[in-house]
This record gives C-alpha cells, sequence and structure tokens, in this order.
C-alpha cells in the first residue's frame, strides 16, 4: 500500500481513458495548438537559473503536422511529468466549449485562503441559482481555485466572456482586490493569436497535489472530494444548454456597461454596514468555543432588519477566521480551504436559525469597505468635529475598554464604560466653552481605574 497521494494517483491514472473520452469532448475548443508543462527535471538551466516552465506546443515546425489527440490526454491524466497540458479557451471560428474563473492566489499579501473560497463560494452559487451545474475545483491545494462551466455546444467566445465578466462584477465587495482572470479573457481574438489557455485538471504541475472538487456540503467534515469521488463528480457534470444562459443580448448591454461605459453607474448603489456577531448581535459572556453562539440580544434580529431599510448589512466576525481558530479546530495540518466552509456554514446557520437580515458573511482580507462599523469594542473618535477634546475622550474610553482585556483571539467583556462619557459627547455641542475647558481638565486628570 502507497502513500496517500500514491492512492490518489493510482485512481486518477485507473480512470485517465474515460476522463480523456470527457475532456476531448467537452473541454478541447482547439487541436492544433495546445499548452504544455516542461517536465520538472528541466526547468533549471546548467547554470542553475530557472529555465521554462511552460511553452505553446507543437513547435512552430510542427503545426498542422502534429494534432492534440485523446492519447495525450491520457497521459496528463495519469500525471506524467512533461505530459501536463492546458486547453486554449477559444477556438479558430471564435466559440468556447466552457466558461472558467480563475481565482489565484499568487500574491498572498492581498489574498487569503478564506477570501478567495469564499468568493469562489458564493459565485458558484450564483450559478447554481441559474439553473447551471458549475464544478468548483481545488486547483492547488494553497488557495487557488478554477470555477468552470461547460456547455452542451459551443458558444460564441464573446457571450461567455461577457458572462464571466458580469459574475465577477461585485468582486470588491467580496473581498478580492482585483478581479479574477476569466477564460476565455479577451471578446475575440485577434488574427494569428491563439487565446489564452487553463490548465486541465488533475495532477498540479508543480505541487504534489491533484485536484479537489466541491462536493456541494460544507458542513461535512469532508466538503471536498478527492480521487475516485472526485473523478465521478467530474463525468457527471451536466453541460449547460443555451437556453439555460443569459440572453446574448443582455450579456452584450451588460458588457458595455461594465466595460465600456465611463460615465457614473445610474443605479444607485446602497451604502454597506458591517455588523459584528458576538456582543451585538449574539450575547456574549466570555469565550465558550466555536460551538457556542450565545442567544440573539432582545432587538437584535429587529436592528438587522432597520440597517436593512437603508444599508447592506454584512456580518464581520473573526468566527469566520481559521487561523486563530486552529488549535480549538484540532487540524493543524488540514488546509484552510477544508476548514473555512464549516465555520462560515456555522455563522450563516445561526444568523438564518434565528431569522436575521443580512447581505453577506465577510471572510475577505482584513476590513472591508463600508459606510460604517457596529461593534461592542469600537471607539468614536471625530475630532474634526469636537476638536482635540475628541482624543481626550476616545483615549479614556479605550482605556475602559482595555481594563477587561483577557488573552486568546476572542476577549471577554469588559466592564462597563463610564456613563457620563457619553453623557459629554451628547452634550458638547450646548454646553460653553468654559464648561468645555473644566470637562478637559477633569477628564485629563482622572486616575485609571483598575
Amino acid at each position: 500500500m502507497g502513500t496517500y497521494l500514491d492512492v490518489i494517483a493510482q485512481e486518477w491514472a485507473a480512470r485517465a481513458k474515460e476522463l480523456a473520452a470527457w475532456a476531448f469532448a467537452h473541454l478541447v475548443n482547439r487541436t492544433d495548438v495546445w499548452g504544455s508543462y516542461v517536465a520538472q527535471r528541466r526547468r533549471t538551466r546548467p547554470d542553475g537559473s530557472p529555465g521554462m516552465l511552460f511553452l505553446t506546443a507543437p513547435y512552430k515546425k510542427a503545426r498542422g503536422k502534429e494534432f492534440l489527440n485523446p492519447a495525450m490526454l491520457v497521459r496528463h491524466f495519469c500525471g506524467f511529468d512533461g505530459n501536463l497540458v492546458s486547453l486554449h479557451s477559444t477556438s479558430a471560428d471564435k466559440t468556447s466549449r466552457w466558461l472558467a474563473i480563475d481565482i489565484d492566489r499568487h500574491d498572498t499579501e492581498s489574498a487569503t485562503v478564506e477570501g478567495n473560497l469564499s468568493a469562489a463560494l458564493r459565485w458558484h452559487d450564483r450559478l447554481v441559482a441559474m439553473g447551471l451545474d458549475p464544478l468548483l475545483l481545488d486547483s492547488n491545494g494553497a488557495g487557488g481555485y478554477h470555477l468552470i462551466v461547460v456547455f452542451a455546444e459551443p458558444v460564441p467566445t464573446a457571450d461567455v466572456y461577457a458572462l464571466g465578466v458580469t459574475l465577477l462584477a461585485d468582486h470588491e465587495k467580496l473581498g478580492l482586490a482585483k478581479a479574477p482572470e476569466t477564460y476565455p479573457r479577451q471578446v475575440s481574438l485577434e488574427e494569428g493569436h491563439y487565446g489564452n489557455c487553463l490548465r486541465l485538471l488533475g495532477k498540479h504541475h508543480t505541487r504534489e497535489h491533484w485536484t479537489r472538487v466541491w462536493s456541494g456540503e460544507p458542513d461535512t467534515d469532508q466538503p471536498w472530494l478527492e480521487g475516485a469521488a472526485a473523478i465521478e463528480r467530474v463525468l457527471a457534470t451536466r453541460p449547460a444548454r443555451l437556453d439555460q444562459l443569459p440572453r446574448s443580448a443582455a450579456l452584450s448591454e451588460e458588457l458595455v456597461r461594465l466595460k465600456l461605459d465611463r460615465k457614473p453607474p445610474t443605479r444607485k448603489v446602497r451604502p454597506r454596514v458591517c455588523v459584528d456577531l458576538d456582543g451585538v448581535l449574539a450575547r456574549y459572556e466570555g469565550w465558550k468555543g466555536l460551538d457556542f453562539t450565545g442567544p440573539p440580544i432582545d432587538g437584535a434580529v429587529a436592528f438587522t432588519r432597520t440597517l436593512a431599510e437603508f444599508a447592506e448589512v454584512v456580518i464581520f466576525t473573526t468566527r469566520c477566521a481559521v487561523e486563530p481558530h486552529r488549535d480549538e479546530l484540532d487540524a493543524h495540518g488540514r488546509p484552510a480551504s477544508d476548514l473555512a466552509p464549516r465555520l462560515v456554514h456555522d455563522v450563516r446557520y445561526w444568523l438564518d436559525k434565528h431569522g436575521f437580515h443580512y447581505d453577506d458573511v465577510y471572510v475577505g482580507q482584513g476590513k472591508p469597505l463600508a459606510q460604517a462599523f457596529i461593534d461592542d469594542r469600537a471607539v468614536r473618535c471625530t475630532p474634526q468635529l469636537d476638536g482635540a477634546l475628541a482624543y481626550t475622550l476616545a483615549a479614556a474610553r479605550a482605556r475602559d475598554l482595555c481594563r477587561g482585556e483577557l488573552s486568546g483571539p476572542h476577549p471577554g467583556p469588559p466592564e462597563a464604560p463610564d456613563p457620563r462619557l457619553d453623557q459629554v459627547v451628547r452634550a458638547w455641542s450646548e454646553l460653553t466653552e468654559a464648561q468645555k475647558k473644566s470637562i478637559a481638565r477633569v477628564v485629563k486628570r482622572a486616575p485609571a481605574r483598575s
């Protein structure tokens, strides 16, 4: 019995002929050119410098004589180094058999596994709601994902490109700094150009990783299918009929609006309000574990519905971040892509169970763009309105909050801050200059309470 990866590789090799036949029928847009990954042993030059990773095959002198065939795809699905293939997204007659969204994580400073996965799942679910059967693939095991829709027959590339661009229009709202790449990447090809190609599912060209396929069941222990189970899901994919796709004219109009019209949009964009969960919507009396969320605070449900009357409501909570909870999850060896769906699912389940209104649960990198953050531990500081006293009051309120700090990712509730601070802020505009100066002196001299 080999290692775990050996078993996975054997399962792909055992089904290589079936996979090759399926891919040749549904994914190959052209056979005159294809992408080929150089064998790893040949990627380093004799002087030790990096060599070529990828090339367009066949070599120019052989084009028109050598063509992509199912036997080549069999070798690809067997995972043979030097035989891994990428497929072009556009045919010579400007049609495409599939749409792919490539959610990459090359820049780890601006992308997280959780953020990429959250966006991928939202777009996946949106395609499912359209009646399509998309494949969501864990492409590299490091936070990169491919989202693919296979068509029952070739579709004009302009329409496929427009569908991809419109699907990704909300990428910033989902926490991604830039839109993922679509395949095809362009409306049409210039004469003599082949367009872009995407790596065919299967063995990764560098990492010890085989494609995993999303099961659609985030609350299970293994939300990603591997080996034989992943292959079965791929082969069972239902190609999308033309009548299931948005109308060509509607796509074209939307593409023009998104890509060519530089005027401000006529549709009013709703403001966004981010709301913390623990201590704002759920009663919080100290961290009791991921499996425990306190009951809703009286009035919290109605509060979210009031917010929804004028803004998008986004839940912003550290409960959805994998890294702070690895010890509790007891899953140090498992990738974040396995764990993040469970965390997000648990938060959504609690919100839905109690009837809260919300538009999204944010798990992107850093803080999302928003007009307001509602947090039980926030400190207001408005020096442009209240002058230098704003800093004094903010420091005093922060001092009150810090008195109750506990260790760990979820600090316990602090002592109630001095209510006189809020009274001062509310009455500030009605006070005389002498009263303001007197209050400032008192607050500044006040010792920290323990």
